[in-house]
């Protein structure tokens, strides 16, 4: 019986978010209002995050707009939270040159 040595997988090379072709090329990008709902209700992100479970690092990139990814439950909970729509959460605007 011959042993078949395989080689591992090379994974794809990273790529810095904004030397990707496709955020180089865009000219807008997603804006998040959770900072302004959090403070139109006169709660803090802590009571926020108490209040529907999210983790405070969550909120934060939200409120920061430090975010790179939106987890769908996530957003689900704070548009249910606020009763409010992706749109009211989120806007797009134009991006710096």
């Amino acid at each position: 019986m011959t042993a078949i040595i395989m080689s591992a997988p090379v994974p794809p090379k990273f790529t810095k978010r904004d030397e990707r072709k496709a955020v180089q090329q865009s000219t807008v990008k997603i804006h998040c209002r959770l900072q302004d709902l959090i403070d139109a209700q006169g709660m803090t992100r802590t009571a926020l995050s108490q209040a529907t479970g999210l983790t405070s690092a969550a909120i934060r990139g939200l409120c920061e707009n430090t975010a790179k990814r939106y987890d769908a439950d996530t957003i689900a909970a704070l548009c249910d939270f606020f009763g409010c729509d992706m749109n009211t959460l989120f806007e797009v605007v134009p991006r710096e040159k």
